[in-house]
Parts: C-alpha cells; sequence; structure tokens
C-alpha cells in the first residue's frame, strides 16, 4: 500500500510540474509603437509641430540640356495625427504635400496658391484636397541637397502652415 501512495504521489508531483511548466506565463518584449520620421526637417500647422514622413524630390525627364528648364517635382507626407492618436495607435491620417515647377536651378520662390497641393488623406477611405489661398513656396536648389520651404502658407479653414525640409533629390 505504501508503494501506491508513493507512485500516486510521484505521480501527481510529474504531473503538476508539467502543468505548471506547459502553463507558464510566455514573455514578450514590451510593445514600442515606431513612429515613421525621415528627420529631414520641421512642418508646423498652425503651432503644432508635425512629423515628416518623407520628402523627396525628382525631375522625371532629367536627360535635358542644362539651358533648358527642368520640370522638378517634390512630394513631402505628414502625420495628421495627434499625439493622443498616436499612442493609442490610430489609424494613418496623413497630410501629403505636392510641388511642380519648371527651374534651370539655384532660387525659386512661388506662390503658395498656384504651385502647392494639400491632401488630407485618412484611413480608411478618406481622401479630400485642401484649398490653398495665400503663402510662399521657396526652392533653394545646389548640386547635392535642394531647401523646400512654406512661409505663412493659408489653408481653406485659415490655419498656417509653416515648413522647412531638407531634400536630397534622386
Amino acid at each position: 500500500m505504501k508503494t501506491m501512495k508513493t507512485i500516486f504521489f510521484s505521480t501527481t508531483a510529474i504531473a503538476f510540474a508539467a502543468l505548471l511548466t506547459l502553463s507558464g506565463c510566455t514573455k514578450h518584449e514590451p510593445f514600442v509603437n515606431i513612429e515613421l520620421d525621415c528627420e529631414c526637417g520641421t512642418l508646423n500647422l498652425d503651432g503644432r509641430d508635425l512629423t515628416v514622413r518623407l520628402a523627396e524630390g525628382y525631375a522625371p525627364a532629367s536627360d535635358l540640356s542644362p539651358e533648358e528648364p527642368l520640370l522638378w517635382k517634390y512630394f513631402v507626407v505628414a502625420d495628421f495625427r495627434t499625439e493622443n492618436e498616436v499612442t493609442y495607435h490610430a489609424p494613418s491620417h496623413d497630410l501629403e504635400f505636392s510641388v511642380s515647377f519648371a527651374s534651370i536651378g539655384g532660387s525659386t520662390t512661388l506662390d503658395a496658391a498656384t504651385a502647392l497641393h494639400v491632401k488630407e488623406i485618412e484611413v480608411p477611405n478618406f481622401d479630400e484636397e485642401w484649398t490653398i489661398s495665400g503663402g510662399t513656396v521657396k526652392v533653394v536648389q545646389t548640386d547635392s541637397i535642394h531647401i523646400l520651404t512654406f512661409t505663412d502658407v493659408q489653408v481653406g479653414n485659415n490655419d498656417i502652415i509653416n515648413a522647412d525640409l531638407t531634400i536630397v533629390p534622386q
């Protein structure tokens, strides 16, 4: 009988240890919310700094002679979510800026109402073009970088956009 109790308790202890091992806590690394930031400049919308996710520029037809104006296109994407929305992982909500103009190089200042296009994009299916009523867009081009500056760009709801962006052209 004593052997039976020993076997029973040994079997129970092994089963209990196996159960603890199988049902133990699985440790995971803590979640880190990664924010995309190209670290290529600043963009401010009515006193609120927005994270710039992308800033790029390129010349689609770069095979022209140096005397001919070259069409340049610039695209900037900024995170439009509030700090609270970013913290709690709200779906993507961005502002997309695009500028297209012909240039021979150097410095160019443009009227924002005609040269700049701003679109608000929110997941899953919101896409609205903003009306621009004033401000300037300035581009300073060197061989290795372009500086894109928005100064006092006024959008439809009277918000003001200012930006200083450094772009490495492609």
